[in-house]
């Protein structure tokens, strides 16, 4: 009897210690190796995309300068939306095809030629490129008329080359304008920021120094006939980060040095907006 006694307990106790484990360690242990093998749980909805599809919304509906300004606010109130790289590709589609076009726009200057106006010298007055003023005026030669009206949209732009973004971004005024993929960098470049690890890269300031626009392998300028079918280059100091479009197939015309390559659509808006002097910076 008491044998039997004491074998109940031996049980009792063994049995109670081994129901304890299993319930403090071994059981924990297998809720977390279920818990690790299920899917992670979706993110929660982006509160910021209804935002987003109001001013897609006023773009489809074809109110460009709105949509324009719709966008402009959208990034400024939500730079951590999952849509901002969205919100920026319209915005600066609809910032060139506002500046590059005879499309009104509350900004937009309008001259009056005057006699002995040429297209130099309104550029200058105007504080603009040649370029531009041809580009946004749809201008088919160099002769102006005396009592034509020119508009301009003025601007103050600067570049930024950025090596962790893989895209080079246009400013105006300091405020974002337009960003393109790049598309190919030269050796010289990595595509990572450069520095000791864990560091910063460290950022490199310069300016662009030309404009160049090829056309059947010589130079022509915005007032030559075929300039509208040329290629460009938009030179700048920092080496290896003048902007051209060539491919590596077509490698005979491409910058000394290397460059930054771009699509043709994107240095064709470039070559219009920049300026000599136009500040660029490399991150």
């Amino acid at each position: 009897m008491k044998a039997l006694i004491i074998i109940f307990l031996t049980l009792g106790i063994f049995g109670g210690a081994a129901f304890v484990t299993y319930k403090m360690f071994v059981q924990p242990q297998i809720a977390l190796k279920k818990e690790k093998a299920l899917p992670p749980p979706p993110p929660p909805p982006d509160p910021t995309v209804p935002e987003f599809n109001k001013c897609v919304a006023i773009r489809k509906g074809g109110k460009v300068v709105e949509a324009r300004d719709a966008f402009y606010g959208f990034v400024e109130r939500y730079p951590e939306s999952s849509k901002i790289d969205d919100a920026k590709n319209y915005l600066g589609e609809l910032n060139t095809d506002i500046m590059l076009s005879t499309m009104a726009a509350p900004e937009k200057q309008v001259y009056i030629v005057q006699k002995g106006d040429v297209i130099t010298r309104v550029a200058n007055r105007l504080k603009t490129t040649g370029e531009l003023l041809v580009r946004s005026n749809n201008l088919q030669g160099p002769m102006l008329r005396i009592g034509q009206k020119l508009s301009i949209s003025p601007g103050d732009f600067s570049l930024v080359i950025s090596r962790k973004l893989d895209k080079v971004t246009v400013l105006n005024k300091g405020k974002f304008f337009k960003q393109y993929a790049i598309l190919e960098w030269p050796p010289s470049h990595a595509k990572k920021p450069a520095g000791a690890k864990g560091a910063p890269a460290v950022k490199v300031m310069g300016k662009v120094t030309d404009k160049i626009s090829w056309l059947n392998g010589g130079r022509v300028t915005f007032m030559e006939k075929g300039y509208m079918n040329s290629t460009h280059w938009v030179q700048i100091n920092i080496p290896g980060c003048t902007l051209h479009s060539i491919a590596e197939e077509n490698s005979t015309q491409k910058p000394p040095g290397g460059g930054i390559r771009l699509t043709p659509d994107a240095l064709d808006e470039l070559d219009a907006i920049l300026a000599k002097g136009d500040p660029v910076t490399l991150e």
